[in-house]
């Protein structure tokens, strides 16, 4: 019979910590470039070492183990020394997400305990605004690029640069356990107020490692030699986990502050003229995505977007936008995640036996929401927990668990037992799921239109709008229905060029042919086309519908 104590443990129980990364990053690949707009360049070695400086200025100022320290910046090199310097003293990095509501942002700091606050100079006046509420911040940070601090009563304050360099480039980290809570990310608050998120060294590490591999094995960039650049803020959600990712693999990262399509067409331009060879990934919204390829200026840079890849996720990539990504030479990859699952959950690399489907069919699998890496499952349910008929048909929420997703919210015990009820993470996706596992959300439980009984989904509207020639974007809501209880609308911006050039019949014949083609059935079809100018979106660039539904519930009872 097997004993237990005939299996001797007496070696290292070596932890999976973040900081064996970034020692990892400056050991094998010290001279990778880290590149901040055209301010600066510099490589890993030098991040290790700014790291460094970071952990013993914070230490300096009273960190300490378990400390919570959050941070409102746009996508720089610094925020990429936060990312590591702050998790690898034992510390908690809190993710701050300075386009919330200033009485969100308020509640999160003060729900979080932050001592700390560091924030980029362009928010001085919303820290300001909010100082007297927040009742744990001990101390304030400025990231400047000019290095100097800005005018303000906000006290004690420190410049970012000149912190480091009155600290020592030597810290030694600590041996913590990888259970140690790593990082904190608040949801963007669409249901009641934002939720915490919390994840550890090891959370972090197992999806760096496994996501990291999944992804560049399939091609997205060759490592070490590519490079990564992404559209997400860093503040929101590990930008998917882009920064660890790279900083595994040692290659190219490329920072661009605040997003501005015209810097970053210029700084693919930049690298691709110093390294022509070079794969390089862009990561981004829909939304952000958007702006790039309808650039004013975008066929100037089309000559250095061959062999760019998109990664788009946030939302689901309408097939009209993916169709202007490969006009321009850009191959489109979507991919699908949420702020509970570190973020990534699955993507929808094409299988073996399909290299010889015919390119039409390659897309509009590609364009599903994807399957989970391995060491996961997703699974799409009905409201029993049973599995839905994988007939690309039938709708389902979509349940999912791994081994980085959130253990539950901070200091939220019910809603924790909400979300993992079963045993499984609930992601409030509506979805459908084919013969191959692929799933395709098809809404958000609270976005999806109930008419009569019946689910209508409004992204798929959304994607099918996409594709009209005089359009450039579409958001469907649910407007109330003294029927129906609710129909669709769609709120529609024409292109530039053919703006009061489209009509609401013109758009509903659009619609009836995919109704013969069988995509659709007629009582999908919205029954009114709003034009407007505008669509107001979320802090991470999703079609905001809680400001719109409001606005547009009763346009229905006009009629």
């Amino acid at each position: 019979m097997m004993q237990e104590q005939d299996f001797v443990k007496v070696g290292y129980d070596y932890q999976l910590t973040l900081n064996h990364i970034l020692e990892h990053a400056a050991k094998l690949h010290p001279k990778g470039e880290i590149i901040y707009r055209d301010i600066y360049r510099g490589n890993y070695k030098e991040l290790y070492e700014r790291c460094q400086r970071l952990s013993n200025a914070l230490e300096g100022i009273g960190v300490r183990r378990g400390s919570k320290v959050i941070t409102f910046d746009w996508n720089t090199h610094r925020f990429l020394e936060i990312y590591f310097a702050i998790p690898s003293m034992g510390a908690i990095m809190h993710l701050g997400n300075p386009l919330l509501t200033p009485a969100q942002i308020t509640y999160t700091i003060n729900h979080a305990e932050d001592e700390i606050v560091i924030f980029n100079k362009d928010f001085t006046p919303l820290i300001k605004a909010i100082s007297s509420e927040l009742k744990t911040v001990k101390h304030y940070v400025v990231l400047t690029d000019d290095g100097k601090l800005p005018e303000t009563k906000l006290k004690p304050i420190w410049e970012y640069e000149e912190l480091l360099r009155s600290a020592s480039p030597k810290y030694e980290y600590p041996e913590l356990n990888e259970n140690t809570v790593a990082t904190l990310c608040y949801t963007t608050g669409t249901t009641g107020e934002p939720k915490g998120c919390w994840f550890t060294h090891r959370n972090i590490s197992l999806h760096t490692m496994v996501w990291g591999s999944y992804l560049f094995g399939h091609g997205l960039v060759q490592a070490p030699h590519g490079a990564i650049m992404s559209m997400v803020p860093m503040f929101h959600v590990h930008q998917w986990g882009f920064p660890y990712y790279a900083t595994y693999f040692g290659i190219k990262q490329m920072f661009t502050g605040r997003t501005d399509p015209s810097v970053i067409l210029e700084m693919i331009k930049n690298e691709r003229k110093k390294e022509p060879g070079q794969r390089i990934s862009v990561a981004g919204v829909p939304t952000a995505v958007r702006m790039l390829v309808y650039h004013p200026k975008i066929m100037e840079y089309k000559e250095y977007l061959e062999d760019v890849v998109f990664v788009v996720a946030g939302s689901v990539l309408p097939r009209g936008l993916a169709e202007r990504c490969i006009e321009l030479g850009i191959e489109p990859t979507v991919g699908w995640g949420m702020t509970e699952t570190c973020p990534i959950v699955g993507t929808p690399f094409l299988k073996s036996h399909m290299k010889d489907w015919p390119d039409d069919k390659k897309l509009s699998f590609s364009l599903k929401s994807g399957w989970e890496a391995p060491f996961s499952e997703q699974r799409v349910v009905d409201e029993k927990g049973n599995d839905v008929a994988k007939d690309d048909r039938t709708i389902g929420e979509i349940v999912y668990r791994s081994p980085w997703a959130t253990s539950g919210y901070y200091k939220e015990p019910e809603k924790s037992k909400e979300l993992w009820r079963g045993g499984w993470l609930h992601t409030g996706d509506l979805a459908t799921i084919d013969e191959e596992e692929n799933p395709f959300i098809v809404d958000r439980t609270k976005d999806v239109v109930k008419s009569g009984g019946e689910w209508i989904s409004t992204l798929t509207l959304e994607d099918l709008l996409s594709r009209q020639p005089k359009v450039k974007e579409a958001a469907v809501i649910a407007a109330v229905h003294e029927k129906y209880d609710e129909r669709p609308i769609a709120l529609i911006i024409p292109k530039e060029e053919y703006k009061g050039k489209v009509s609401e019949d013109e758009l509903r014949e659009y619609m009836m042919k995919f109704v013969e083609e069988g995509k659709i059935v007629k009582w999908w079809i919205p029954d009114k086309f709003i034009f407007v100018d505008d669509i107001p979106k979320t802090s991470v660039g999703k079609y905001d519908k809680k400001v719109l539904r409001p606005k547009y519930k009763d346009v229905l009872k006009e009629r």
